[in-house]
């Protein structure tokens, strides 16, 4: 190889390292704030406002990881900038807000690349409940940008901000698949969720019925009490404390009955059905051995009485479904209401 090619090669190399700086995934980010969604802005973000109201309540503080410190505008209107030392990642904006009387707040958001703002957000309006109050995060058109624009109306009082986070909102994959006067669902978890809402219904993006259900019950949720023939729609939704984040696909499954069905072929040898019902009514059913029955239950005793470890993992055996090795359900000993064993007759 020449020399010339050499050099040209490595004038690349560098002219990409100086001028094309990396972009950083708001999942890279590990600077969390307690009770807010994502992270906060990578070290290095610089913040500007339209105004101060003094040297204590500085722009700053939006960015402190802090949410009793704050900037205060002085104003009922202004904006404030966030510029990233590189190009952040994200589709969603989550805003403490600090508000002395209780009020309510909105917000547009901007986005910067090639150095042109655009909005990407709508006017988002959101009712302030207390002095410092954390609303529901705002989705944002995902992009990567080089900063944000937060333009505020702070309505009847001065407009003030106590934190700001960025994030990225995981997806939540949906299936159904039907059983007996029933369906399965299963759905991969969302790390940030504190519990979730199934909303379920007979026509499809019209739920006329919903449960709501505990962070680690994603796989293998049984909907019970459905009328075979019948085609039901079902969706996820992530909460996070109390506010609806993620919204999943729409899933659906026509139960059926044994009607017309060949019946399965019955288990042979020391086998039975172990169905535990947890205490939020979700039940989980397995196909076990008698041993691997008798070792469950002989933990259950032990934990009662006050012995052995806080979870029990059970074998799922033929449920294992997908490119894995084996599964199991670890059940945890707080959270199992009853449970039934009904052995195969020999």
């Amino acid at each position: 190889m020449s020399k010339k090619i050499i050099s040209t090669i490595l004038f690349f190399l560098l002219f990409s390292t100086v001028l094309l700086p990396s972009i950083i995934h708001a999942s890279m980010l590990n600077k969390t704030v307690e009770g807010m969604l994502g992270f906060s802005p990578p070290e290095g973000t610089t913040v500007k406002a339209s105004s101060e109201y003094t040297a204590q309540y500085a722009a700053k503080n939006s960015i402190d990881g802090s949410m009793e410190n704050y900037w205060n505008a002085g104003t009922f209107k202004g904006n404030i900038e966030l510029t990233f030392p590189n190009p952040v990642k994200f589709n969603f904006v989550h805003i403490t807000t600090n508000s002395q009387p209780v009020r309510t707040v909105s917000y547009t958001i901007y986005g910067l690349t090639d150095g042109k703002w655009e909005p990407i957000s709508g006017q988002i309006t959101q009712a302030l409940k207390s002095t410092f109050t954390t609303p529901p995060p705002i989705k944002v058109k995902e992009g990567i940008y080089e900063a944000i624009r937060i333009d505020g109306d702070g309505g009847e009082s001065w407009l003030a901000i106590g934190e700001v986070t960025l994030g990225t909102f995981e997806t939540i994959n949906l299936t159904g698949q039907p059983q007996n006067a029933s369906a399965k669902l299963n759905w991969n978890t969302i790390k940030e969720a504190t519990n979730y809402k199934i909303n379920y219904g007979t026509q499809p993006n019209k739920y006329t019925d919903s449960i709501s259900v505990e962070k680690d019950a994603a796989g293998n949720y049984v909907i019970p009490n459905l009328t075979n023939g019948t085609t039901y729609y079902f969706q996820v939704v992530a909460i996070f404390n109390g506010v609806e984040t993620v919204i999943s696909n729409e899933a659906s499954a026509t139960p059926q009955g044994g009607g017309g069905q060949t019946d399965p072929e019955q288990p042979s040898g020391d086998r039975a059905i172990l169905v535990v019902t947890m205490t939020t009514g979700l039940e989980k059913e397995f196909d076990l051995s008698m041993k691997e029955v008798n070792d469950f239950i002989s933990w259950y005793e032990g934990k009662q009485a006050g012995s052995g470890s806080a979870s029990y993992a059970i074998n799922k055996h033929d449920n294992n479904k997908g490119p894995f090795s084996s599964r199991k359900d670890y059940m945890l000993y707080d959270r199992i209401l009853t449970f039934e064993v009904s052995e195969y007759s020999k």
